[in-house]
C-alpha cells in the first residue's frame, strides 16, 4: 500500500488552492477541513487529493496565527524577509547573527572552564579583553571578514568593529527570545530603511496643482521634459497664489524639478509612462516580455526570417576599370552607385533550435524574388559558398521548413512568398512590425551582426543618424556588393556558429555544437522534394518542346527520354512549363498540360554542368562579347565578299542574256497605278480568228490583253513580252489615251468554230479576215 503523507497544518493558517484562499479548520481521519473566509463554505479535502493539489502551480502556504508569525512583517515595516532589504542591511544582519553565535560559544567555554553551569553574562563580562579577543576570532571565522576590536578614529568606518558590551548584550537578549519560526537574520537586521522624516513636505493644494500639470499637460505624445511641465505648473501656481493673496493666505512655493519628477513617479509606473509618452507599440518593445522558453527541438522545426537595412555604405564601382570608362559611363555608374548606397538590405533566416544561420541574401530591392532566394538557400546546402569564399567551418545542411515566422515587410509579406510557403507545406506566421518581442531570436542576431561585423567595415554609418559626426562613411564606402557578401558569408559560416551563445536554451554553448547535438539526438525536418522545390521556389519558363527537348533562357537545353515519350503519346504542340533552380542547373522540372506526371529532365550541355544560372548567363555573355576592332574587320570582310559575288552574277547574266526575274521599283509603281486606278476586271473573251490592231502581220496566236470600255473594244496590246521589249513600253502604249482605261484580261477558254454566228461573238473592232471568200 502506498504511503500517503499527512502534513501538520496549523489551525488558522491559510492555503491558496486554485487561486482561492482557504483557512485551515482542522484535520479529521479522512482529510483536511478548510473554510472559505469570503463565503464561509466548508470544504473537506482527502489526504491524497491534497498531495496532488500541491503539485499544481499556484498552491501556496501562508503564515498562520502563531507567536512569531507576524513578528517579522511588523518589525520590517511590511517586508516579509530581510532578503528584500538593501545589501548593506543584510551584511549587518549577518554580522550581528555571527556575534550572537559567538557569544553562545563563549558562554559554553567559560562555563566549562569555571565549572559553573549557571554562569550568567553581563555587559561587563562581555567587555573583558580576553572575552572580546575570543569573540573576535569566532566572529571573523563565521562572518568571513576581518573584525577589529576598536575604532582608531572617530566617525563612520568601512571596517567591522566589535560592539561594546552593552550593545553585545542587547543583541544577544533578542537572539535568545526568538521564536522557533523566526530567522535570526530577520530579527537582528537594522531598520535603516525606516529612518528619516516620513511626513509629506508638500501641502495638499500644491500636490493638486502638480497632479493637474501632469494629468493635463505632462503626459503628451510629444514627450515634454520636466522643465516644460514646471513652466506649465508656474502658471497654475501663479493663478492660485493670486487668489490666495486676495484672501490673505500665504503663497504656495514652487517645487523643484526633482520633487516634480518624484511626484510623477508616485502617480504612474515606468510602463504607464512609456505608454503615455511613446505609445503602446514602442512601450511594448521597451517594456514587453521576450521569449523565455525553448521554442523548437528539431533543426528546421521553427525558423525566423527578417530583413534589415544595413548601416553601411557600399560602392557599386568596379575596381580596376574605372579609368577605362567614358564620361557618360562614369556618370551612369555614379547614379547606380548612389542608388545602391541608399537601398541596400540584408535578409537573414535563422534556425531557432540551434541558432544556426540557414540563409543570408543581400538585395537592393527587398521584394518577393529576394525572399524566394532566401528560402532556396535555406532548403539547400551551402557548400558552394564554403568553397567559393574559402570558409573553414561547416555550414548548415539542406533542411525542410516547418514553421516560418516573419513580419509584414514588403519583401516578406506578399502573395508570392506566402504561396511558396504554402506549396512547401510550411506553416507561416506573420508577426507584427516594430514588435521585437514577436521575433526575439532574429532581432537579437541582427544586433550581433551590426556590433560584431558591420561596425568594423569601412563605410559604417552608425545605428542612428548623426551617431558618428566625425566620420565620413560615404567617402570610405569602397567595398562593392560582392566583397560585402564574401565577408558576410565567412561571418555566418566561420565566426557566428563558433561564438558562445547565452540565449534561452543555449546556456553558453556554441551554435555549431548545438546543431551537431540536435542532429545526433533528435534529427532534422526532412528536406523538400526536389521537383516540388523547383516548382514553388524556382524560376518558371513557358517554352515549346522540340525533338531537342526544352530550351530556356535563350540557350540552355534540357531533355529526357520520358519527356519525348510523353510528348509523342499526348500529341503536345503548345507550350509547357519548365521550372529550374537557379542555384543548381543540372536538373529541371517539366509540367505537361495533358500529363498527370511531373517530369524531371537533365541538362544537355555538359559545359554548363555544376554551374548556377547567373554563372551560365555570364559565361554566355563572355562568349558573345566581341572586340570592336575585330568585329569591324569581320563586318567589312562580309560586305566585300557579298558585293563581289553580286557583281559576278550580274556580269554572267548580262553576258549570257538571262532575262530578269525581278521587277524594279519604278515598274511596280507604274503597274500599280494602272491596276488600282478605279478599273474593273471583266472576264471578256477574245474574238476567234482576230488580232489586236497593229499586230496583223504577227504570225503568233498567243493570248492577248485588250483595252475595252462599256461600248466595246478600243485598243489592245499583247501581254507576251517579246525579247528586247520592256514592260514599261507595253504600259506606255496601252495608256496612250486621254484617261487610263480598265485592263481586262481576255483569255480564250475554247476555240470556236469558224461558222459561229456574229451575234454570239463579242462586239468590238474586227481585224482583217484570213479567208475573205468564206465570208460571202
Amino acid at each position: 500500500m502506498t504511503l500517503v503523507p499527512r502534513y501538520e497544518l496549523p489551525i488558522g493558517s491559510e492555503v491558496t488552492l486554485f487561486q482561492r484562499k482557504l483557512v485551515v479548520l482542522g484535520q479529521s481521519d479522512k482529510g483536511y477541513e478548510f473554510s472559505d473566509p469570503e463565503t464561509g463554505v466548508p470544504y473537506s479535502i482527502p489526504f491524497q487529493k491534497f498531495v496532488d493539489y500541491l503539485k499544481l502551480p499556484g498552491t501556496r502556504f501562508h503564515g498562520g496565527i502563531t507567536p512569531g508569525a507576524n513578528l517579522v512583517s511588523e518589525r520590517l515595516g511590511g517586508y516579509k524577509t530581510s532578503k528584500a532589504l538593501s545589501k548593506e542591511q543584510q551584511e549587518i544582519a549577518k554580522f550581528n547573527t555571527s556575534i550572537c553565535k559567538a557569544i553562545d560559544l563563549l558562554i559554553a567555554a567559560r562555563r566549562e572552564e569555571n565549572g559553573n553551569p549557571k554562569l550568567k553574562i553581563t555587559a561587563r563580562f562581555l567587555d573583558q579583553g580576553s572575552n572580546r579577543k575570543f569573540l573576535r576570532e569566532i566572529v571573523t571565522t563565521l562572518f568571513g571578514q576581518t573584525v577589529y576590536l576598536k575604532l582608531e578614529h572617530g566617525g563612520r568606518s568601512a571596517r567591522w568593529i566589535l560592539y561594546k558590551g552593552r550593545t553585545l548584550l542587547k543583541y544577544y537578549r533578542v537572539y535568545e527570545a526568538l521564536p522557533s519560526d523566526v530567522s535570526p537574520l530577520d530579527a537582528l537586521v537594522t531598520l535603516d530603511h525606516l529612518k528619516g522624516n516620513r511626513t509629506p513636505r508638500l501641502c495638499y493644494e500644491l500636490e493638486r496643482l502638480m497632479f493637474n500639470a501632469w494629468n493635463e499637460f505632462g503626459l503628451d505624445k510629444k514627450g515634454y521634459s520636466i522643465a516644460n511641465v514646471r513652466q506649465h505648473l508656474e502658471g497654475l501656481v501663479g493663478a492660485a497664489n493670486a487668489e490666495r493673496m486676495r484672501n490673505r493666505i500665504p503663497a504656495l512655493i514652487m517645487p523643484s524639478n526633482s520633487s516634480l519628477k518624484a511626484f510623477r513617479d508616485r502617480l504612474i509606473s515606468p510602463t504607464e509612462l512609456a505608454v503615455a509618452v511613446k505609445g503602446e507599440r514602442e512601450a511594448r518593445n521597451l517594456r514587453g516580455r521576450g521569449s523565455t522558453d525553448i521554442r523548437a527541438l528539431l533543426v528546421g522545426e521553427y525558423v525566423e526570417m527578417d530583413e534589415c537595412k544595413a548601416s553601411l555604405v557600399i560602392s557599386a564601382k568596379m575596381k580596376g576599370i574605372w579609368y577605362q570608362l567614358s564620361n557618360e559611363q562614369k556618370e551612369t555608374l555614379k547614379k547606380i552607385d548612389e542608388e545602391i548606397r541608399t537601398r541596400l538590405t540584408i535578409l537573414v533566416m535563422i534556425d531557432v533550435a540551434s541558432r544556426m544561420p540557414l540563409a543570408w541574401v543581400i538585395s537592393d530591392q527587398p521584394k518577393a524574388q529576394a525572399t524566394l532566394e532566401l528560402l532556396r538557400m535555406a532548403t539547400r546546402d551551402k557548400f558552394r559558398e564554403q568553397r567559393k569564399y574559402g570558409c573553414s567551418g561547416e555550414p548548415a545542411r539542406a533542411t525542410g521548413l516547418g514553421h516560418v515566422k516573419n513580419d509584414n515587410g514588403p519583401g516578406l509579406r506578399n502573395s508570392q512568398t506566402i504561396a511558396a510557403l504554402m506549396g512547401c507545406a510550411s506553416m507561416n506566421t506573420i508577426a507584427r512590425a516594430y514588435a521585437s518581442t514577436d521575433k526575439p531570436y532574429i532581432e537579437r542576431m541582427f544586433g550581433t551582426v551590426e556590433s560584431v561585423l558591420l561596425k568594423l567595415i569601412m563605410g559604417y554609418t552608425g545605428r542612428k543618424p548623426g551617431e558618428l559626426p566625425g566620420y565620413d562613411a560615404k567617402a570610405d564606402g569602397v567595398l562593392n556588393v560582392e566583397e560585402l557578401y564574401a565577408i558576410l558569408t565567412r561571418f555566418f559560416i566561420d565566426e557566428y556558429p563558433s561564438l558562445p551563445h547565452f540565449g534561452v536554451g543555449m546556456g553558453g554553448r556554441r551554435p555549431a555544437d548545438v546543431y551537431r547535438e540536435i542532429n545526433d539526438l533528435r534529427g532534422q525536418v526532412r528536406p523538400m522534394d526536389s521537383n516540388w522545390r523547383r516548382i514553388h521556389l524556382g524560376w518558371e519558363e513557358s517554352v515549346t518542346p522540340t525533338d531537342e527537348g526544352v530550351r530556356v533562357f535563350g540557350g540552355i537545353f534540357f531533355n529526357s527520354d520520358e519527356l519525348q515519350k510523353q510528348r509523342d503519346e499526348l500529341r503536345i504542340t503548345g507550350k509547357v512549363k519548365v521550372f529550374v533552380d537557379p542555384d543548381d542547373m543540372n536538373l529541371a522540372t517539366v509540367v505537361l498540360p495533358k500529363s498527370q506526371e511531373i517530369l524531371e529532365v537533365q541538362l544537355q550541355i555538359t559545359a554548363f554542368a555544376d554551374m548556377t544560372l547567373p554563372e551560365i548567363l555570364d559565361l554566355m555573355a563572355v562568349w558573345r562579347k566581341e572586340d570592336p576592332v575585330s568585329k569591324q574587320i569581320h563586318e567589312d570582310r562580309l560586305v566585300e565578299t557579298r558585293r563581289q559575288r553580286r557583281d559576278m552574277l550580274a556580269a554572267i547574266s548580262a553576258d549570257r542574256k538571262i532575262l530578269r526575274s525581278y521587277s524594279t521599283i519604278e515598274e511596280c509603281r507604274k503597274m500599280a497605278r494602272a491596276v488600282f486606278a478605279g478599273a474593273r476586271v471583266a472576264p471578256v473573251k477574245q474574238l476567234s480568228n482576230t488580232v489586236e490592231p497593229g499586230r496583223l502581220a504577227d504570225l503568233d496566236h498567243c493570248e492577248r490583253i485588250v483595252l475595252a470600255d462599256d461600248g466595246g473594244l478600243l485598243d489592245a496590246e499583247s501581254i507576251a513580252r517579246q525579247e528586247g521589249i520592256g514592260r514599261e513600253e507595253l504600259v506606255a502604249s496601252s495608256n496612250s489615251g486621254e484617261e487610263t482605261p480598265e485592263l481586262s484580261p481576255r483569255k480564250a477558254t475554247k476555240k470556236e468554230s469558224r461558222g459561229a454566228r456574229a451575234s454570239e461573238k463579242s462586239h468590238g473592232v474586227l481585224g482583217r479576215p484570213e479567208k475573205v471568200k468564206g465570208l460571202k
